[in-house]
This record gives C-alpha cells, sequence and structure tokens, in this order.
C-alpha cells in the first residue's frame, strides 16, 4: 500500500504524530484524573481544584478533539489522494492544516501551565477562559476546514474510486464543516469570545452535538477496514456502506438545521440538541449488526493482523452498544452521564488505534512485528474502558457528581459507591496502561527517520 507521494507521505506522518502526541498529553491527565477517584486519593494527594479542573480540561481537548480531529484529517487526506488518484489539488493545503493543528497542540496547554486563565468545565469542549486557549480552538477549526475543503475540491472531477475509507473522509469532511458553521453562529448569537462558564456552554452545545457525528464517521470508517482485515473481504457491498455514511451526513444536517427553528442559545434550542443525540444510534447500530454477522459467517482468521483487527473491532462494537445502553440511564448531574460517554468514546478511540496499528503504519512502511503486544494493548485498553465506565454508572446511580475528584462527600460509607469509584479508578489505570502501550509502540515507529 502506498499513497504514492513523498509530500502525502510526509502530510500522513505528521497528522499520525500529532494524534499520538495528544493522545499521550490526554493519558497523562487520564491516570491523574482515575488516581484522584479511588478511595483515599484525595487525602494522600490533596489536589487543588483548579489543578483538577484545569487536568480535566486538558484530558478533554487532547483525547476528545484534536486525537479525533488528528485521526478525521488521516481519513480525510486519504479520501483526498484516493479520489483524485493520487494526484490531489492543492496537495499544500494538507501540511498546512495540519501545522495549523500543530501550533494550536501547544496554545491550548499553555493557559494551564501558565495558571492563567478560569477553568470552565462546559460540556463538549470545555475550555479555560483565556485568549490564548480560544485562539487555540480558532487554529484547530482552521487546520479542519482546510484539510474538509481539500476533500471537496477533489471530489467534483473525481478520478479514482471512493471506497469505504474516502467514503468515511468525506463523510467526516462534511460534518465537521457542519460543526464548525454551528461553533460560528452559536459565537456570533453570543457576541463573541465567551467570558463565562454559561457561556461556553451556550458557545459549544450546539456544534458539540453535531460534532458526534463526525467522530460516528471515522469510528464507522475504522470498522469496515478492520472487518475487512479480519474476514479478508469486505463486510458491507461498497453501495450499501456508502448509504450508510450517505444517511449519516443527512441526520448530520438536520442536527444544523435544528438552529434554525429556535435563537440557538435559548433553553428551547438546547432541549431539541439534547433529543436529537438519538439520531447518531441508527447508522452505527445498522452497521454494526452486518460488521457482526459478516465476522460470525467468516471463518476465524489465524493471521495475526486479522486477529488484531478482530479484536479491535470486537472490543469497539462492544463498548459503543454498552455505551448506548448506559445513555438510556443518564440524568445529567451524576456520573452516569461520563459513564456513557466514556464507553462511547472509548469506541471511538480503539477503532482509531486498530486503524493507526493496522493501516497508517503499514502504508508509511513502518509496520508492527510484536502482535502479541499489539494485542495486549487492545485488550488492556478495551477492558479497562468498560470496566470504568461501569464503574462511573455504578457510582453516579449512588448519586456520585460529576466533575469533582475523590468519593463524594456523605457517600463514603455507601458500598455501592465505594464499588464504583474502586471500578472507575482501576479501569482507568488499566485503560492508560494499554493506551501507553499503544503509544509507545506507535510514536517508536512514527518518530524513526526512513
Amino acid at each position: 500500500m502506498s499513497l504514492g507521494s513523498l509530500n502525502a507521505q510526509k502530510e500522513l506522518r505528521l497528522w499520525s504524530i500529532l494524534a499520538i502526541a495528544a493522545l499521550a498529553v490526554a493519558g497523562i491527565f487520564a491516570l491523574l484524573l482515575a488516581i484522584s477517584r479511588l478511595p483515599g486519593a484525595d487525602t494522600l494527594f490533596p489536589w487543588p481544584v483548579a489543578f483538577y479542573e484545569r487536568s480535566l480540561i486538558i484530558h478533554v481537548i487532547m483525547s476528545f478533539v484534536v486525537w479525533f480531529i488528528a485521526g478525521g484529517m488521516i481519513f480525510a487526506q486519504i479520501a483526498a489522494y484516493r479520489i483524485s488518484d493520487g494526484s490531489p489539488r492543492s496537495e499544500n493545503m494538507g501540511r498546512t492544516a495540519a501545522v495549523a493543528v500543530l501550533i494550536a497542540f501547544f496554545l491550548l496547554g499553555a493557559p494551564a501551565l501558565m495558571d492563567s486563565g478560569v477553568p470552565s468545565l462546559n460540556n463538549y469542549i470545555p475550555a479555560i477562559i483565556d485568549p490564548i486557549y480560544y485562539a487555540g480552538l480558532l487554529l484547530v477549526a482552521f487546520g479542519a476546514i482546510m484539510g474538509a475543503v481539500r476533500v471537496f475540491m477533489n471530489i467534483a472531477d473525481r478520478q479514482g474510486p471512493l471506497e469505504p475509507i474516502g467514503a468515511a473522509g468525506l463523510c467526516a469532511s462534511f460534518v465537521i464543516v457542519l460543526a464548525i458553521a454551528a461553533f460560528a453562529i452559536s459565537w456570533n448569537h453570543n457576541g463573541g469570545m465567551p467570558t463565562t462558564p454559561a457561556g461556553n456552554e451556550d458557545v459549544f452545545w450546539a456544534g458539540g452535538h453535531i460534532l458526534q457525528f463526525f467522530n460516528v464517521a471515522i469510528m464507522i470508517g475504522a470498522w469496515l477496514f478492520l472487518a475487512g482485515r479480519a474476514i479478508g473481504q469486505p463486510p458491507l457491498r461498497p453501495r450499501t456502506a456508502l448509504i450508510a455514511f450517505a444517511v449519516l451526513a443527512i441526520l448530520a444536517s438536520g442536527g444544523f438545521s435544528l438552529l434554525f427553528i429556535e435563537d440557538p442559545l435559548s433553553v428551547a434550542e438546547r432541549d431539541l440538541f439534547t433529543h436529537y443525540q438519538y439520531a447518531l444510534a441508527p447508522v452505527p447500530i445498522f452497521v454494526g449488526i452486518l460488521v457482526a454477522i459478516a465476522l460470525i459467517k467468516s471463518p476465524k482468521s489465524i493471521s495475526e493482523v486479522g486477529r488484531a483487527a478482530s479484536i479491535c473491532l470486537w472490543l469497539s462494537m462492544t463498548l459503543f452498544f454498552v455505551g448506548g445502553f448506559l445513555g438510556i440511564f443518564v440524568d445529567g448531574g451524576d456520573t452516569r452521564t461520563p459513564a456513557h460517554y466514556h464507553a462511547v468514546i472509548g469506541a471511538v478511540n480503539i477503532a482509531l488505534m486498530g486503524f493507526l496499528y493496522l493501516f497508517v503504519l503499514p502504508i508509511l512502511g513502518r509496520g508492527l512485528t510484536k502482535w502479541r503486544a499489539v494485542r495486549a494493548s487492545l485488550w488492556l485498553y478495551g477492558m479497562g474502558q468498560i470496566l470504568h465506565s461501569v464503574g462511573l454508572f455504578i457510582a453516579g446511580g449512588y448519586g456520585a457528581p460529576r466533575k469533582v475528584a475523590g468519593t463524594s462527600p456523605g457517600l463514603d460509607d455507601v458500598i455501592g459507591n465505594w464499588i464504583g469509584h474502586v471500578g472507575i479508578g482501576i479501569g482507568g489505570v488499566i485503560a492508560v496502561l494499554g493506551g501507553v502501550m499503544f503509544i509507545w509502540m506507535c510514536g517508536k515507529k512514527l518518530a524513526k527517520r526512513q
């Protein structure tokens, strides 16, 4: 496999390094946050409130935004090169986009390191209220738009096939533009840069919901690739895959249209987007069922690549459906909410991990050989995330509040709450270990000069 261009190889490597670096930073802070949830941790380590809040923000922005954007731009790059038969228009736009996100990487972390700005623990895109942080967000948006526009510039006179990976890149490009447009509309209604946590909640609410369609698009793209590696042939007919991505894009457009029904900053608008989250479910459920049937019907793969792909795929689909089930019981104020989205986001994470392991590294000529370690990293991350999410759900059922360190005051003697927090801490640590193995193996390969 090859992208057929040295510039293409350099761009793909840059996006991959960005993705791994974001995940590494997120993992460091995830470990600190997981430890902070262990019973008694708050007495052993007196965490300053601001430290906990800023750590949570950095963890979320790196793992849920920069890591996913970089992963999505990998799909967008592959789409641009494949539909143009290796010679895309405006080839340099991709590298410009990657450099913009690279600069943003440092700007987003700077306020926390400088102990400046007010932490804002709003949903989807938490923020540090500081001009430097917002400049980082704007650069991420700029980079994503540049990567998406290049795909659009090459689709009109398509020269190559629009196969599932390319279709995933096209769908993700379309959705990310919708999400950024939603952020811009809300930003405009807010009157510019938010100066309060409530203002951030208003600005990032609508676009944050639409952004989840972007995450689902790249997850499904990774599922289809992994399934092909696991069974040795495409799990879906090409037309079926294209229809699935088209429906996902239409549903994302439906979400965007909600901005014009009510005032973007109103309570009524917020309620509309809250209920619209269920539109995320049909396409991955449909694709997941078809992929599962294909896996069950096919002989068990004996190749190392096939085994790794199968493990990754089953863990990702399990996490997604566990997260969807837990989402039925979300109440908003307790840890059942992060239980839901940690499982769903974990599903996207492990799908992208498998995609980097089995597609990106080989296409860069940096394929792995230590398959036992690859499988171990996938099992650790996947099972750790399941334990972490179930722990969050159990603790939330006993009233444990979101976004606080340690066990909950008044609940320390409740055995169910204690068990939940143990699951949160141990599961988080196990998942981080799997993530560390992934980062180490991919990082070594990507850092190597060729």
